[in-house]
């Protein structure tokens, strides 16, 4: 009868859909990153492998920006409230589009004026 028992408690358990890990921090559990942050987050990242330009101390575009992405995030990480959550990805997210259309239109300029000033 407990063999029984047992199977039956198994077998509701299997069925059961797997919960999402969490990471012990500090005595706190926490929840992992959100499907839109970390698609945010990569974004940002792929988007600042263009800057390869150095900045007045010398140092890549593109360093400082993936340090100033992951400072971001990290500073993010811990909101508890779910409204200021959806209010920075979508900020993050429009802010996002907009330097990379700014970005993509500024480098058209630049190969416009190249081929415009070509000599052959």
């Amino acid at each position: 009868m407990l063999a029984r028992g047992l199977r039956r408690v198994r077998h509701n358990s299997a069925r059961a859909a797997p919960r999402p890990p969490t990471r012990q921090v500090g005595g706190l559990r926490k929840r992992p990153p959100s499907p839109e942050a970390l698609s945010l987050y990569r974004d940002c990242l792929r988007a600042a492998r263009h800057f390869h330009w150095a900045d007045k101390n010398g140092e890549p575009w593109n360093v400082v920006l993936k340090r100033s992405t992951r400072k971001e995030f990290e500073q993010a990480r811990d909101e508890p409230d779910p409204l200021m959550v959806a209010r920075m990805l979508v900020v993050g997210r429009e802010c996002l589009d907009k330097t990379v259309q700014q970005f993509e239109a500024a480098q058209k300029r630049i190969e416009a004026k190249v081929a415009q000033t070509r000599t052959r």
